[in-house]
């Protein structure tokens, strides 16, 4: 129990109050104030959750469920009521350690088998644990529909009952944005499973040594997944999916009205999109087993009750994930496995990623507190699995503890990178509902701007907790520190792109090392983030989809 003093005290540090001057609570309107977030709050915080006595908080860990329990401990101190399962702070998530068996998967085409681990990979299934398919061939493009851009690779064929064969990519001229959307595996899947496909086979580029590779480094190890699909997954649709080399995925075009390479030319031409869609005159059949180890983790929830009786029902959600990669000890797991390359510090901390966004969250419901409650209810999360592929979000935001329908916006907290004086941020969301200029006056009232995306080909929109709330129809925002202070080059080792290529998801993202966290960098973002929540919290008004928002005529309802 070497934890345990560290732990308390710690615990002490935070639960004994303020170090600075508390916050006027004599507050008329939100043009009368300024918050003042507490800077030693947000450190303490983050000395606690980033400690090595918590192993890096990889989700299914005690590390993780020490972080949660102090999450909660907090929650309770500051007054939130709790708003987890059975009236606690706690709302399991269920998930499950997932590994492909090898040796049961299989292909084959015509009869003939293609060698797994060297000619494909057959991917785990989650929600059907063993399946097989034999169904006839049809070629669906990008396998994208998008009635927005009158695109649609499903309009001339019939895919029920058959198993598509899918090209990476999207079309040109798709905006960012929905680009990431549509080129997601799961999107492509949930789309063949709405047309009836039982199977799914995505050409690559890849070659049989790269395969081999992969079979041996990622697809051998176990990955963690909900235990069943939260939603339309498409899973129990397309219970079996696979990946092909390049040569084996010319061969599925034998014979057919277009090789491969002649339909790659098509759809690359410049003088107007042309995209054959046709039937291949093959017969497939494919087969999966997954090797499932179910476990739980919490999804840590507290609520404040808003005050005014007409709104109070209403609910903003205020999230951050909690979980981060643990240590280079835990080979259970090795997707998305700690990168350190130093045996003698082999913990990934997560100072930065997400301890400061879960430490800002806790801070911005201190400050709601002492500046009184807010109209609506503020909701506040700490999410786990986000990176194992942002799980506890999917499971919260299509099983939330509160009514679905009360949800009325999201703020996510993900990786403010408080490493330098920034002078702006990205508030990704912003061009898709009312929650923008909200975003831009709080920013304002800290005398920082609010740019555009300087790295749109990272698609972040889609890679943080904030898009499963998305997905529900809740409008969201992420922000995030800019990048006008210091100058981003990538291959210098200051801002934003010099903490992601040399500190993100490695041991170095640690208090009193190489990195220099600056706790009033985090402060001031704490302060956007919580004039953004009371805004939101106090208006008269809910959120809304702007009319031209792609997800909000996707996921929502736009605004009149």
């Amino acid at each position: 129990m070497k934890f345990l003093a560290p732990a308390l005290a710690c615990l002490a540090l935070v639960a004994c109050g303020p170090t600075e001057t508390t916050i006027d609570s004599a507050i008329e309107a939100p043009a009368d104030f300024m918050p003042n977030i507490l800077t030693g709050n947000i450190e303490a915080h983050i000395r606690f959750l980033a400690s090595d006595y918590l192993q890096g908080r990889d989700v299914g860990t005690d590390g993780y469920e020490i972080a949660a329990n102090y999450v909660a401990a907090q929650m309770q101190l500051l007054g939130l009521d709790p708003a987890g399962d059975n009236g606690g702070y706690f709302a399991q998530v269920p998930l499950q350690d997932v590994r492909a068996d090898l040796e049961f998967a299989a292909l084959t085409i015509d009869g003939v088998e293609a060698e797994i681990g060297r000619q494909a990979l057959v991917s785990t299934n989650p929600s059907v644990l063993e399946s097989e398919v034999t169904a006839p061939l049809v070629f669906v493009g990008y396998g994208v529909s998008a009635a927005n851009r009158d695109h649609d690779d499903y309009a001339d064929i019939d895919a029920a009952g058959k198993i598509v064969v899918v090209m990476s990519g999207v079309p040109d001229g798709f905006p960012t944005e929905e680009r990431a959307h549509h080129i997601s595996g799961r999107t492509k899947l949930e789309v063949a499973a709405a047309h009836g496909a039982v199977g799914m086979i995505s050409l690559t580029e890849w070659t049989e040594e790269q395969v081999a590779g992969f079979a041996e480094n990622y697809f051998t190890l176990p990955a963690v997944q909900l235990t069943a699909a939260t939603g339309p997954s498409g899973y129990d649709t397309v219970t079996v999916s696979a990946s092909v080399t390049a040569d084996l995925g010319a061969s599925l075009f034998d014979g057919a009205p277009m090789s491969l390479a002649d339909v790659e030319a098509a759809m690359s031409a410049e003088d107007g999109a042309s995209f054959p869609t046709f039937d291949l005159p093959h017969t497939a059949t494919m087969r999966q087993r997954t090797h499932s180890e179910p476990f739980t983790a919490p999804n840590v929830v507290g609520m404040l009750r808003g005050s005014d009786p007409a709104l109070a029902d209403e609910i903003v959600v205020l999230t951050a994930h909690l979980d981060h990669i643990g240590s280079i000890h835990d080979d259970m797991r090795g997707r998305g496995a700690c990168r350190s390359n130093d045996d003698a510090d082999p913990i990934c901390n997560g100072a930065v990623d997400n301890a400061s966004g879960v430490s800002i969250m806790l801070e911005t419901a201190r400050a709601f507190i002492a500046q009184g409650t807010p109209r609506r209810s503020v909701l506040f999360v700490a999410l786990a699995g986000e990176e194992k592929g942002l799980l506890g979000s999917e499971h919260f935001a299509r099983n939330p503890t509160v009514p679905a329908d009360a949800m009325v916006a999201n703020v996510n907290l993900d990786m403010p990178v408080i490493v330098y004086e920034f002078d702006d941020v990205i508030a990704f969301g912003a061009d898709h509902s009312n929650l923008g200029p909200i975003a831009a006056r709080a920013a304002a009232r800290m005398d920082i701007a609010v740019s555009p995306d300087p790295i749109p080909q990272q698609s972040l929109f889609v890679r943080s907790d904030h898009y499963n709330f998305v997905r529900v129809g809740v409008p969201s925002l992420f922000l995030m520190t800019g990048f006008s202070s210091p100058d981003p080059r990538w291959d210098e080792g200051e801002g934003f792109m010099g903490f992601l290529n040399t500190h993100y998801h490695r041991q170095t993202d640690e208090l009193d090392g190489e990195l220099e966290v600056l706790f009033e960098q985090g402060a001031k973002f704490a302060n956007i983030n919580y004039i953004i929540a009371r805004e939101i919290a106090d208006s008269d008004e809910a959120p809304a989809w702007n009319e031209d928002s792609f997800f909000g005529n996707l996921y929502g309802h736009p605004a009149e």
